[in-house]
C-alpha cells in the first residue's frame, strides 16, 4: 500500500503513518525511555531533554518556506516543456528556475554553483507534481497524534495500548483497502482538522 494513488493510498495521505509516529521520539517522555545509559540506567536531565523537545522547530520557518518553494518548483517545471520556464516574467532553466525560487521564498540564496535539485529523487520517482502533498501529510499526522497528546495533557503515558490498538486497526490494518479521509475519520470519530498543526508547528 505504500504506493501513491491509484496502487495504493492517495499521495496527501501516503507519509501520514510514518509522520505520526514521528512525533513520539520528541516527546519529553519517551526521550527519557530512550536516553537511558547502559551502564547505570541514567537519563539524561530534565533540562537537557527540554532542550531537545523545543529543538525540533529550530529553523521550522525556513524549513517550511523551503518546502513550499520545492513543491511550486516540482509543479513549475511539470507544467512546462522547458528546457526554460518562466518565472516572475523571465525565463529560466531547470538550474536558474531551483536556486532563483529558494532564494525568493526562503530570504536565502543557495550556495553559488550549487543544485540541489539534481540529488531531489522525489521529481522522478512518482511524486511527479506531488511534492506539495507532504504538507497535507504532516498536517494530517499532526492531527491523527493531537489524540496521543491529550493523555499527556491528562498526566497520562502517551504509550497507550488502547489507543496504539486503535490506530493500528484503524490506520495501518487497512492500509488501501479505504481512502485515508476515511481511515482519519475512523480513528479521530469526525473529519480532519489543520489546528494540531497550525498550533504546533506554526507558532513555535
Amino acid at each position: 500500500s505504500a504506493v501513491p494513488w491509484p496502487g495504493g493510498v492517495e499521495q496527501d495521505f501516503l507519509e501520514v503513518p510514518s509522520m505520526m509516529l514521528e512525533n513520539f521520539v520528541w516527546c519529553p517522555e519517551i526521550l527519557r525511555r530512550l536516553s537511558k545509559h547502559v551502564s547505570d540506567g541514567r537519563c539524561l536531565s530534565d533540562e537537557t531533554i527540554d532542550a531537545l523537545s523545543k529543538s525540533r522547530f529550530l529553523m521550522t520557518g525556513y524549513s517550511r518556506c523551503k518546502y513550499l518553494a520545492m513543491a511550486l518548483y516540482d509543479l513549475k517545471v511539470h507544467s512546462g516543456n522547458g528546457p526554460e520556464y518562466e518565472f516572475d516574467g523571465k525565463m529560466y532553466d531547470a538550474v536558474k528556475l531551483y536556486n532563483v525560487m529558494i532564494e525568493k521564498y526562503t530570504g536565502i540564496a543557495p550556495t553559488t554553483g550549487s543544485f540541489a535539485a539534481a540529488s531531489w529523487f522525489h521529481l522522478l520517482m512518482g511524486y511527479d507534481a506531488g511534492y506539495y502533498g507532504y504538507i497535507y501529510s504532516k498536517t494530517y499526522a499532526a492531527d491523527l497524534f493531537s489524540q496521543f497528546e491529550e493523555l499527556s495533557l491528562e498526566d497520562r503515558s502517551v504509550i497507550d495500548c488502547d489507543l496504539g490498538r486503535k490506530y493500528h486497526e484503524m490506520i495501518l490494518s487497512p492500509g488501501a483497502t479505504l481512502d485515508g479521509a476515511t481511515m482519519r475519520r475512523n480513528f479521530l470519530g469526525r473529519d480532519a482538522s489543520k489546528d494540531a498543526f497550525t498550533r504546533r508547528d506554526l507558532t513555535k
